[in-house]
């Protein structure tokens, strides 16, 4: 029977005598000699430090992708089982806040410490010297980025954070044991230095199939794009309603006054890291599976299929850690895919709202109620000879690659098939005594989403198999954008680079440049909303939405209609008439107040650290 090593966790991370424990010794008296011991032990000990990365894919730790408004529960599934309905409703406090970042992620920070502090131990075993010194300078890279990784996972979700540049002795005393946070800015330039310190012996690339999914110089530097965003953004650049957000010795933990230089770091951040990538062959996905003549059509392939083809050239970095499989309950696909075309799993209870159906553009590039040559009054009709309501059509290459629609197309099975999604149809909830019922797993949004569904993914009469795909952390994509907004926060405008950019997520969509969509480019605050909608477009379910908004500084209002509950078309409509009527979703609100812009630390580590303060209104 294998031993295990016990390591500690430091009080302001954990309740005193917290532990984790891992197999990563063989019998014998557990120590890190015996972790250290040969490249073999060593190495698996710096994947324990990648397994605290957040499981993207897994809707119970996920902080995104479900808990935004893009997408509504099964009318009768319970908050106390599916977790992310207590993210959406609010129900949540400092005394339990369901999904606590704050320690896992200082958990995988000591670990990596652990490893730096242990790692020069390693003795070769089955490879020289020389190997075993060029594979140790990678390894300590690789936790360097880590350390860095899990401190801005922190900083995306609580703020300011407690900054650990070491690894702290289990008997310390005072404040190298009991931190306090440090201001947000500091914070910043910390996680900053510390993906460069990574990125000196970080690889360009991963070029072994073995070792994808770890980490790399370029991830280190889009990375640290998006921290830039994030940080000369309205909730962190001069947000007076954190005046009072403060350490208990009076230290101010986010700047007071607007820095629109911060925009600018952001913009050449950016272009570092497009230009590394580029540099290094990342291009925007294009679909090349089957040869495809029809423009538009290849448009929808283009996106139908950038999320799900397994590292494409496109994803920077991304998680496979968490096995999508049937067993994988909380997966997304598992979650996602319609109902009707077996008996249990896939469960088919996560729709896409009408608030996501909504955003997506006209086929001419702009939103449906501002394009002339739309019929959005008469938008819930059905046209005479047409089988689905009048919104379903004319819409824009990703609409019908992430959107799966009553009478639409749903690829699944390596084939194309119909979804009918009326009450007691195959895809829609069941009838009891002729009766709809609410009280089953089905689109209760009357829309089922088609990306991050994998269109090989097997849904057989007998059989449910998920062809599985790394989720995205950060890809190409992104960076395109980031650039386009950090540019039109900082000029106002977009220059040749800024809009070519832009312009090449909406080509690869399908849809005119933006200065033709809009007659002429758009400036100032015009500019920045429609920058805006392309990115909650692009990466809708893809886990930016909330945090987007949340940046932005306009979760509040966007949010506030969905209070009573999000939009949907009415799922136990068994006729096209009562299906097609859009409704508020009876016991699907989402709840967004202002302390909930950021993360509120757990009670129990505030109590036990009295340098630790809570985020506001918390």
């Amino acid at each position: 029977m294998k031993k295990k090593f016990l390591i500690y966790i430091t009080a302001f991370t954990l309740t005193l005598g917290s532990c984790k424990y891992m197999d990563i010794v063989p019998d014998a008296t557990p120590n890190m000699n015996d972790a250290f011991k040969n490249e073999s032990t060593a190495e698996g000990f710096l994947y324990t430090c990648y397994s605290y990365i957040p499981r993207y894919n897994d809707a119970r730790t996920n902080f995104s992708w479900i808990m935004s408004n893009e997408t509504a529960a099964s009318y009768h599934w319970g908050s106390q089982y599916f977790t992310f309905l207590q993210i959406q409703q609010a129900q949540y406090s400092a005394d339990n806040p369901v999904l606590d970042i704050w320690q896992n992620c200082y958990k995988g920070i000591r670990q990596c410490y652990l490893f730096l502090d242990n790692v020069d131990k390693t003795k070769p075993i089955t490879i020289s010297a020389e190997e075993l010194e060029a594979k140790k300078k990678v390894w300590r890279a690789e936790a360097k980025y880590l350390i860095a990784y899990f401190h801005y996972v922190l900083l995306q979700n609580y703020g300011p954070i407690v900054l650990v540049d070491k690894l702290i002795p289990t008997d310390a005393t005072g404040t190298e044991f009991f931190k306090p946070r440090s201001p947000y800015d500091e914070c910043v330039t910390f996680i900053a230095n510390k993906f460069d310190e990574a990125s000196t012996d970080l690889p360009n690339t991963i070029v072994n199939n073995g070792d994808l999914g770890r980490v790399t110089r370029i991830a280190a530097q889009s990375l640290k794009s998006r921290m830039f965003l994030y940080a000369a953004s309205p909730l962190f650049n001069g947000n007076v309603d954190y005046a009072n957000f403060k350490n208990p010795d009076g230290k101010q933990l986010t700047a007071q006054s607007y820095d629109k230089e911060k925009w600018k770091k952001a913009l050449d951040e950016t272009k570092k890291a497009i230009d590394q990538a580029e540099g290094a062959g990342y291009k925007l996905y294009e679909y090349n599976k089957t040869a495809v003549t029809d423009p538009f059509k290849k448009a929808v392939l283009n996106t139908r299929w950038q999320m799900v083809d397994p590292w494409n050239s496109e994803l920077i970095w991304g998680y496979s850690g968490y096995k999508e499989d049937n067993n994988a309950q909380y997966s997304f696909q598992t979650l996602a895919v319609p109902r009707g075309w077996r008996s249990g799993s896939p469960v088919g209870g996560v729709g896409a709202t009408l608030d996501a159906v909504e955003l997506f553009y006209s086929k001419n590039g702009v939103p449906t109620d501002k394009d002339p040559a739309y019929n959005y009054s008469n938008r819930f009709t059905i046209a005479n000879g047409d089988s689905t309501i009048q919104f379903h059509r004319n819409r824009e290459p990703r609409f019908y690659a992430y959107i799966g629609f009553d009478r639409g197309e749903y690829e699944i099975n390596d084939q194309t098939r119909i979804l009918k999604l009326r009450a007691g149809e195959l895809n829609g909830t069941t009838l009891t005594n002729g009766t709809p019922n609410l009280n089953v797993d089905h689109l209760y949004t009357g829309y089922a989403i088609k990306k991050g569904i994998h269109p090989s993914t097997n849904v057989a009469t007998n059989a449910f198999t998920v062809t599985a795909y790394p989720f995205p952390i950060i890809r190409l994509g992104e960076l395109y954008l980031n650039y386009a907004e950090a540019y039109a926060n900082y000029y106002g405008t977009l220059d040749a680079t800024a809009l070519g950019y832009l312009n090449k997520i909406r080509t690869r969509a399908g849809i005119p440049g933006l200065e033709v969509s809009y007659g002429g480019l758009p400036t100032g605050a015009v500019l920045i909303e429609a920058i805006h909608r392309e990115r909650l477009i692009e990466f809708m379910f893809e886990g930016h939405s909330l945090y987007d908004r949340k940046r932005w500084k306009t979760a509040v209002s966007d949010y506030s209609p969905d209070r009573q509950g999000m939009k949907g078309l009415t799922s136990v409509g068994k006729t096209a008439t009562d299906f097609y009527k859009p409704i508020t979703l009876s016991g699907r609100p989402l709840i967004f107040e202002a302390k909930q812009y950021l993360v509120p630390i757990n009670v129990n580590y505030i109590k036990i650290n009295p340098n630790l303060v809570q985020n506001p209104g918390w």
